[in-house]
């Protein structure tokens, strides 16, 4: 009961607190251990004890007026003692300045008045719960991706900077609650709001790292150890990018509002790529994965993300739980559904079966947190596959991944698509008409269209332009949204890719300006992309209801920036 985390209640009226204890045991089924104190110095001395015992104190409800220590001091100490823990004040009366300081030090979740309404603090403990409990998963998954290797240096400290900004959102939320009174709706629309810029400031350096190796191979040859050295920098960034991105994906998965976009995957190259990056993991412990990749793909309809992270999860899982000089199995079989079986040796211990795929279900693993095979079941059934487990002391355990077989993608339709993009980025500008062209005193470049890049990472400009060809364009760049409209008031940008969240002034505002200028001054608008990490379609749809003509997500190849600029072009030419 304790693992679901401890409300603690302080106030001077035992009669209060009985209530308090009597309403939420019922209302929360009896999953969360109800502590009372009638004072804030009994109260400091209850959430010593339990946290030096290991146990979690996840909300505490305090009066404001108490003999001795006041609520909004209590509050203050709690906070600074225990700053996950979720405060909230209950209290008959109450000055604009306690209320205030408790605001600011305590970081107070929410304020109720007495005679209490028993609906209203049972939705907003639920909603504190709630908010708790993605507030430590979140810092769960901080506090994994951080034991990355030293490549992932600059992220860790874009995370730091991330969590101080979180935490004045959650202030300026906090007062927003108190005024509105909506305690559930809000906390989930918060929960939202905070994992997407979280994801925001930790994929534009993971995106930049993962972009790396390609520009360092262009035109070199490389020896065998710097290929293996950049896959592995590959490898690694991969993993981070699809932490995050299941970070918020997993929510709307619990949720029902998560919408599967469906492709053709190579299961079994994932499965080899997973199997060389752990190859070195297992060796230390002398086990052998065996696994037959003979190049013969075998593909499903799914995400190739979900299944890298589904894959990843359940292989070295069977790694860490194989004896020692014993092997990890991998085999693939094709039917109605394909199956990818991993067997290991290991048993999963009794007491752990029934709930194997359940959430936070773990058995004494050292770091784990129980979220590993439950996630991977659910990223298995959003697919339209399932996974399941079999486990036996005689024979070990086997765990049974199936997705929907897929047909293999057509070699003609690929051979043609490439060699369109090919010509497109090789056409020779004397031979096409354009709209716009302006010549580069420095090369005598001709390009045919004027771009505007708009990004604030360094590097991200870096990767976008070595990807839009010179023969075709001339690429102008910007570091925000205002630095963009400036430029382009004094000549009009044929296209312009622009970044979402930037300083100063962000791409949507930036967007709306500069359809206004061109509008205003009878200019024809110019072909606007949104470029942003947020990949998924809401997010997209409002992008596009903005104003903007295309979108292209981050990370994104060099086929699909071409292919997307070719499209806008051919769409020009034929209206």
């Amino acid at each position: 009961m304790m693992d679901q985390g401890i409300i603690l209640c302080v106030d001077d009226d035992t009669t209060v607190l009985i209530a308090l204890r009597t309403l939420l045991t019922h209302a929360l089924d009896g999953l969360h251990l109800i502590e009372i104190a009638e004072s804030g110095e009994e109260a400091l001395e209850i959430l010593r004890d339990l946290e030096a015992s290991g146990h979690r104190v996840s909300v505490v409800i305090s009066d404001f007026i108490m003999p001795g220590m006041r609520g909004d001091e209590l509050l203050i100490q709690v906070h600074q003692q225990s700053p996950s823990t979720v405060t909230i004040m209950l209290t008959g009366q109450s000055d604009f300045e306690g209320v205030k300081r408790a605001i600011n030090q305590a970081n107070l979740y929410r304020f109720l008045e007495k005679p209490f309404n028993y609906d209203d603090i049972v939705l907003t403990v639920k909603s504190a719960l709630l908010a708790y409990e993605h507030e430590y998963t979140l810092h769960q998954q901080n506090a994994q991706l951080r034991n990355l290797n030293g490549d992932l240096e600059v992220m860790l400290r874009k995370v730091q900077e991330s969590e101080r900004f979180l935490e004045e959102r959650v202030i300026q939320r906090t007062r927003e609650l108190d005024e509105k009174n909506q305690a559930l709706q809000q906390a989930l629309r918060t929960l939202e709001d905070v994992e997407r810029i979280a994801r925001h400031y930790l994929k534009t350096p993971l995106v930049s790292i993962a972009a790396a190796p390609g520009l360092f191979r262009a035109g070199r040859q490389l020896s065998r150890y710097e290929e293996e050295l950049l896959s592995m920098i590959e490898s690694a960034a991969s993993r981070a990018l699809s932490m995050v991105n299941l970070s918020l994906d997993l929510f709307r998965m619990e949720n029902g509002s998560y919408v599967f976009r469906p492709s053709t995957v190579n299961l079994k190259s994932i499965a080899a790529a997973i199997v060389l990056g752990l190859a070195a993991q297992a060796r230390s412990k002398s086990v052998h994965i065996q696994f037959t990749d003979d190049d013969s793909p075998v593909y499903v309809e799914a995400d190739d993300s979900l299944c890298y992270s589904i894959l990843g999860n359940l292989i070295k899982n069977a790694v860490e739980a194989a004896p020692e000089h014993s092997a990890v199995q991998l085999s693939i079989s094709e039917a109605d559904m394909v199956q990818l079986r991993i067997h290991n040796l290991g048993c999963v211990p009794p007491e752990l079966r029934d709930n194997f795929f359940a959430k936070y279900s773990t058995s004494g693993k050292q770091g784990g947190t129980g979220l590993g095979t439950y996630s991977s079941h659910l990223l298995a059934t959003v697919q339209g596959g399932s996974l399941s487990m079999e486990t036996a002391e005689a024979t070990g355990t086997s765990l049974f991944l199936k997705l929907k077989p897929a047909a293999a993608p057509s070699s003609a339709v690929i051979k043609t698509n490439v060699q369109h993009i090919k010509s497109f980025a090789q056409t020779n500008p004397e031979t096409t008409h354009s709209p716009s062209q302006t010549t580069q005193n420095h090369d005598t470049v001709h390009a045919h269209y004027q771009l505007l890049l708009v990004d604030d990472d360094d590097f991200n400009q870096m990767v976008m332009g070595e990807m839009i060809p010179q023969s075709r364009f001339h690429v102008v760049t910007a570091i925000n949204g205002r630095m963009a409209l400036d430029l382009a008031s004094k000549q009009r940008p044929d296209f312009i890719i622009m970044d979402i969240e930037m300083p100063i002034m962000g791409g949507i505002e930036a967007l709306q300006q500069i359809r206004q200028l061109q509008s205003k001054s009878k200019q024809k608008p110019s072909l606007i992309i949104a470029y942003s990490g947020n990949d998924d379609q809401e997010s997209r749809n409002n992008y596009l209801a903005a104003g903007f003509d295309a979108c292209l997500h981050k990370p994104c190849s060099q086929e699909e920036v071409l292919a997307l600029l070719a499209g806008l072009i051919a769409e020009v030419m034929v209206a």
